[in-house]
């Protein structure tokens, strides 16, 4: 938005507002509410100019009067136009001060604030008072107590403002934050596969190399057993070097950014809650833990018990209930994840954590799914020093019971 429409839109705000009466303690003085609104934009907007705002608002609520005046109390022109005029002097009289007193300087301080703007506000009230009536020691009172009353309230809905601003700048930390931590559980992913085929490449050069040995005497067979093995060898130097910026860009992400046990679990639920809804699901899942810490290896952790709920998200239906609880001993800490879903059958109890093995196919296409997710889990935990323990009943639900080492997590 342009600063003109800006300006526009300040102006027709403080006019309205600038309708809008109190008198207090029943005396004859009328205060509007625009002043109100005119500080709260002066402190809330640094690129506008407060004497620019104070002529185009003076000129506003002048305007404004004179019509509301004229057409709807059928008022003279002239009487009208003498009687709003001591408005116009008193804005633009306002925004001078203002730009002089600098408060925009001092906004971090309440004190320091309410009082400038309340001083500000008493001495063009005064200046308009003596333009209309006269004073009297009774109208200075009822003015500078008004000042301090404006002066508060503008400072308390500008703390409001600052309140809101503050929080969806959290929101929306927090939510790039949790796409971050998704992202890196996506590459951990994808590293277990790269691992694993980079055994199988060791595995091919080494049968390669077995070949070129086997039948270097024959110089055909020779040459070519010799340039599979140089490929393979080529593959795997590019496998390495995918590998390692991945770990690269996990150590980096881990080591700059340390996280404690809860703000691991709010990433999860507002993870898995946008899971649950995408999944037209009706299911209540909650966290509890025994003891906050911090996390080193928090993306780990994060990978770990996001697999096991949003599986427990799969098997379970409307009303089921998923819960992720923590407890720990001296030396190490274990993590629990019991939902109320349909169970895993007893025949396929031993395969679960088999890299590959899934019971889960795309309702649509029929295609399954890669069936890394538990044994990437076990990888994991394994590495860890770890041991993961299942639960499980048909129809009642399973329980998936963690036990780390407390140094492994960096939490003891």
């Amino acid at each position: 938005m342009s600063k003109i429409n800006k300006y526009i839109i300040i102006s027709l705000i403080v006019s309205l507002f600038g309708e809008i009466y109190f008198y207090p303690f029943e005396s004859a003085l009328k205060f509007s509410a625009g002043v109100i609104t005119f500080n709260l934009c002066a402190l809330m907007m640094e690129d506008m100019s407060e004497v620019t705002m104070g002529i185009l608002c003076g000129l506003g609520v002048f305007m404004t009067r004179n019509i509301f005046g004229v057409l709807l109390l059928h008022h003279d022109i002239i009487d009208t136009l003498v009687l709003n005029f001591p408005s116009l002097l008193y804005y633009l009289i306002y925004g001078v001060l203002l730009k002089i007193t600098k408060v925009r300087k001092y906004k971090n301080s309440i004190v320091n604030t309410i009082f400038i703007l309340a001083l500000t506000d008493s001495f063009c009230n005064l200046g308009e008072a003596v333009m209309r009536n006269g004073i009297n020691v009774y109208i200075v009172r009822i003015i500078i107590f008004v000042g301090f009353i404006r002066g508060s309230i503008t400072y308390l809905a500008y703390l409001t403002y600052n309140k809101q601003k503050l929080f969806i700048l959290n929101s929306e930390h927090q939510k790039r934050y949790t796409e971050l931590n998704l992202l890196i559980s996506n590459i951990q992913a994808e590293m277990f596969y790269l691992k694993k085929s980079m055994k199988d490449i060791e595995k091919v050069m080494s049968k390669s190399y077995s070949l070129y040995e086997t039948y270097k005497n024959n110089e055909y067979l020779r040459e070519k057993t010799l340039d599979i093995a140089r490929e393979v060898h080529e593959i795997k130097k590019d496998y390495y070097r995918v590998l390692k910026g991945f770990e690269a860009l996990i150590d980096n992400f881990e080591n700059e950014d340390e996280m404690t046990l809860s703000n691991i679990f709010t990433i999860i639920k507002d993870n898995t809650s946008r899971y649950i809804k995408e999944s037209n699901k009706e299911i209540e899942i909650s966290f509890h833990f025994e003891k906050d810490f911090t996390v080193k290896d928090h993306c780990n952790l994060f990978v770990i018990l996001n697999n096991l709920i949003i599986n427990s998200i799969d098997d379970c239906e409307n009303s089921d209930f998923i819960k992720t609880s923590e407890k720990e001993d001296e030396d190490n800490i274990y993590f629990e994840v019991t939902d109320t879903g349909k169970g895993i059958d007893e025949d396929i109890f031993p395969y679960i954590f088999n890299a590959g093995f899934t019971t889960k196919y795309d309702d649509i296409t029929g295609e399954a799914s890669t069936g890394i997710g538990l044994s990437h889990v076990k990888n994991i935990i394994d590495n860890l020093g770890g041991y993961i323990e299942v639960k499980s009943e048909v129809n009642l639900g399973t329980t998936f019971i963690l036990k780390i080492p407390k140094n492994s997590l960096n939490g003891g």
